[in-house]
Formats: structure tokens, C-alpha cells, sequence
């Protein structure tokens, strides 16, 4: 009984251990004259880096704006891009979870997002 108490409490502490490595991830921020922008990344509990995007159009009348599309590019990980993607009513644009990475995505990384030929250095 004593062993079964020694293994579920190391068990719990390498769980507790785990999940509190660096899981919080990071944010990317840029601006350019149109838009604003945020890559966010999290990390899932085996380690994996999960992506989303914010952007957010800074003029007026947003809903009539039409977005053919938007890339995402770094030296650190392979670029990806999101097309036809539509405006909220404050010109807010959220991908949610948009892709997964084997690794993480060091905090000196270099990002650009292109989005109607304006370039956005996070």
C-alpha cells in the first residue's frame, strides 16, 4: 500500500510538473498603417506549438472590406496563409487553432504578415 502511495504521488507530481512548463506560449505583436496584428502561439500538453492569428483593420467600415487572403512567414517555421477570411463588425478578424508545429517557436523569431500587399513585422 505504501509503494502504491509513493507511485501515484510521483505520478501527479510529474503531471503538475509537465503541464506547468512554459505553457502560457507567446504573442507576436505589429502594426502597419491599416491593420494591426497578432500571431499567438500555445503550447498543447505534449509540447506541440499550436498557432492562431488576430488581425484587426484600423479604418473605417469594416464589414464592407473583402480579404482575398494573408500569409504568415518566419525563417523559424514554415509560412502559412488563411484565404477569404471575413471581418466582425469592429474589424477583427480571430483564425483560432490553425496549425501545429513539432517545435516552439523561439521569442527572437522574426514574422511577417502580409495582408493586402502591407507588411506587419511581429
Amino acid at each position: 500500500m505504501k509503494n502504491i502511495s509513493k507511485c501515484i504521488f510521483i505520478i501527479c507530481l510529474m503531471l503538475m510538473l509537465v503541464s506547468c512548463e512554459n505553457s502560457s506560449g507567446l504573442i507576436f505583436k505589429g502594426e502597419g498603417v491599416n491593420w494591426s496584428g497578432e500571431l499567438i502561439t500555445e503550447y498543447s500538453f505534449w509540447g506541440k506549438e499550436i498557432q492562431s492569428i488576430r488581425i484587426t483593420y484600423k479604418g473605417e467600415n469594416p464589414e464592407q472590406l473583402n480579404i482575398p487572403n494573408f500569409n504568415v512567414e518566419s525563417t523559424d517555421f514554415l509560412g502559412w496563409g488563411i484565404g477569404d477570411i471575413k471581418l466582425d463588425e469592429k474589424g477583427i478578424y480571430y483564425s483560432g487553432d490553425v496549425i501545429e508545429l513539432e517545435t516552439k517557436t523561439p521569442s527572437s523569431s522574426k514574422i511577417i504578415l502580409t495582408l493586402e500587399g502591407e507588411e506587419l513585422k511581429l
